[in-house]
C-alpha cells in the first residue's frame, strides 16, 4: 500500500480514506472490476459516494499507473491493479474464469517494430497490450 500512497503524493492527489479503500479492495481481491462493482462496494462502506467520484479516481489511478484499464467481455472496461511502477515497461494478463489480474515484463515488441512500420508506414510512438487466458489455479481445475 506504501507505493500507492507515495504514488497519490507524487502526482498531487490527498490521501484520503475512499481512495485508500478502491486500492486495497484491488490489493486484496487480485483481479479486476467494472467501475459499477467497485461503486458497489464502496456504497456498503461509505455513506456517501456516487458512480462519478468512483469513475473519476479510476481515471486518476490509471493516469498515474495504480491500475491498469482492461477492454473485457462486450466491450466493457475492467480495471485491475498494477504491481509494477508505471516507468517500467510491462504489460498485462489477465485470467478469463477468475479475472485474476498479473503483470509481465516480456516484451520483444522492438525486434518487430521497424517491419511494422515499414508495412504500414506508421511511425509507432507507443504500444499496449494484455493477454487472456487461464491462470494456473483455474487451469488446475
Amino acid at each position: 500500500m506504501e507505493k500507492y500512497k507515495k504514488s497519490l503524493k507524487k502526482n498531487k492527489l490527498k490521501i484520503t480514506p475512499k481512495r485508500v479503500a478502491i486500492i486495497n479492495y484491488f490489493l486484496k481481491n487480485d483481479k479486476y472490476f467494472t467501475p459499477f462493482d467497485i461503486w458497489k462496494y464502496m456504497k456498503n462502506n461509505f455513506k456517501k459516494i456516487g458512480l462519478p467520484t468512483v469513475y473519476r479516481n479510476l481515471a486518476y489511478f490509471e493516469k498515474i499507473g495504480i491500475l491498469t484499464k482492461i477492454e473485457g467481455e462486450e466491450n466493457r472496461f475492467y480495471y485491475g491493479i498494477c504491481k509494477e511502477e508505471k516507468n517500467i515497461h510491462h504489460h498485462h494478463i489477465v485470467c478469463i474464469s477468475c479475472h485474476k489480474v498479473d503483470d509481465f515484463g516480456i516484451c520483444n515488441f522492438e525486434e518487430i517494430k521497424n517491419d511494422i512500420e515499414k508495412k504500414t508506414g506508421f511511425i509507432i510512438t507507443e504500444h499496449q497490450f494484455f493477454l487472456k487466458g487461464l491462470c494456473k489455479n483455474c487451469k488446475r481445475r
